[in-house]
């Protein structure tokens, strides 16, 4: 709640005309010179180096990471390669194993084709043996069909003419031979005949085995055309797997040093940031040292402050004015006076007691406002009211003449009459203007020119 006093004040002016400097200006300057031993002095060279090792750091983690961009937009490039390279990899096993397949199946309809023309050469050899067996006896049959032909004839005339001269052989024993032989000659045409018809036969079936087997030759020499063509489809897609595969052993090993590269970049980096982690430790430790040199400087400047700002309460005072006590025996007089109940209404005297005064030598809170604020004493910042400052109310718009006057406690509060406790005690500082009416009017110095021992 302590800061700086306004600068209208008429005392404050004298003492900055008297002195040359006034409380404010020495509180800065106390402060600016501590600023001064604590930066420049004494951290400047250590803080210089510090601060440019971590800014030449930061510079080389900035191109780290646009090295770990580069490269990881290799690693993608290559990773994408790779991926690709793998996927024509897959068709391209996959186009092998569907050759291979059909190879398999041309070579089993080969060897299937094979073993039907080996059997159909079989039956062509079986059926032509047949054939050549039944020409055979054909043949044999047409002889003895021819001999006994011959014979019949020979012996039809022979019997006629012997008939002639033998008188044995009647005409119907004649008859009876040319009948036997005639009947002879008949059952060996007739096995001629059927020898004939199955020699037929097994030529239709020969011929047959003979189409079959040319049938079972073109089949096995297309089954064969096809292997062959599988084989070579089958070897063109084997080496063309092959060559995928050494395009995704290359996108491999491409994409292995990608990797390689990122991964270097990363702990480059990774040291870099573990160095600047470090630096920036070393810069925290060194402005944490330097704030709480800074804070204890300050907290030596504040208190210097709150010494001149509280002597100045009672230091700034009229012409020929009594000297009062110092705030702290003020302050002590009125904590040993809380609980007194002889103040009732007696406002201007209770703070007059306060400072030593028998009297202040007003009738009135509200006659002491209007004479300070005529001097110029009248300080209206209620942000930075100094211990043992007297705080004055303005009555009027309660009813009431006299006013009030009651004096500063620090951190929102003051020693007043009219207290919760029925005399004196300490109430907060807007209680008279929210409780009573009676709004602030400012505060001011112990300003009491007529206040008598």
């Amino acid at each position: 709640m302590i800061r700086d006093l306004p600068l209208d004040s008429n005392t404050t002016a004298r003492s900055f005309r008297s002195t040359g400097m006034g409380i404010c200006k020495i509180a800065a300057t106390t402060g600016l010179a501590v600023a001064l031993l604590i930066g420049p002095a004494t951290l400047s060279g250590h803080a210089d180096e510090l601060d440019d090792q971590y800014a030449q750091l930061q510079t080389q983690l900035e191109a780290s990471q646009g090295g770990i961009n580069a490269s990881r937009s290799e690693l993608d490039g290559a990773n994408a390669v790779l991926v690709d390279s793998q996927a024509q990899l897959e068709r391209a096993q996959a186009a092998l194993a569907a050759a291979q397949a059909a190879e398999s199946s041309a070579q089993e309809r080969a060897i299937s084709a094979s073993v039907a023309l080996q059997t159909a050469e079989q039956n062509l050899e079986a059926a032509q043996d047949a054939v050549d067996a039944a020409q055979l006896a054909v043949d044999e049959q047409r002889k003895r069909v021819g001999i006994a032909a011959q014979q019949e004839s020979q012996q039809d005339k022979s019997l006629q003419g012997i008939g002639v001269f033998l008188s044995n052989l009647n005409t119907g024993d004649i008859n009876n031979r040319v009948q036997w032989m005639t009947n002879t000659v008949g059952t060996v045409q007739r096995e001629l005949d059927a020898l004939n018809a199955a020699l037929d036969e097994l030529e239709k079936q020969r011929d047959a085995m003979a189409a079959a087997e040319k049938a079972a030759q073109a089949a096995r020499d297309a089954a064969l055309a096809q292997f062959e063509e599988t084989q070579r489809k089958s070897l063109e897609a084997m080496n063309a797997a092959n060559e995928v595969a050494v395009q995704v052993a290359s996108s491999q090993s491409a994409m292995q040093a990608a990797q390689d590269v990122f991964d270097a970049a990363l702990d480059a980096d990774e040291g870099l940031r573990n160095r600047a982690a470090g630096l920036a430790a070393k810069i925290q430790a060194r402005n944490d040292a330097a704030a709480a040199a800074a804070a204890a400087a300050a907290q030596a400047s504040a208190a210097s402050w709150v010494s001149a700002q509280t002597s100045w309460v009672t230091a700034n005072v009229a012409s020929g004015q009594l000297q009062p006590f110092s705030v702290d025996q003020a302050m002590a007089r009125a904590q040993s006076m809380v609980g007194n109940m002889n103040y009732g209404n007696m406002c201007l005297a209770l703070v007059a007691t306060f400072y030593g005064y028998s009297s202040s030598g007003v009738n009135s809170a509200t006659d002491a406002a209007r004479m300070i604020t005529s001097a110029g004493q009248m300080q209206y910042d209620l942000s930075n009211i100094p211990v043992g400052a007297l705080v004055f109310y303005d009555g009027s718009p309660a009813g009431n003449p006299f006013g009030h006057v009651a004096m500063y406690a620090g951190d929102g509060m003051i020693f007043s009459n009219g207290a919760s406790n029925g005399g004196v005690g300490m109430m907060s500082l807007y209680t008279p203007a929210n409780s009573w009416g009676e709004p602030i009017i400012g505060w001011s110095s112990v300003w009491l020119p007529y206040a008598t021992a």
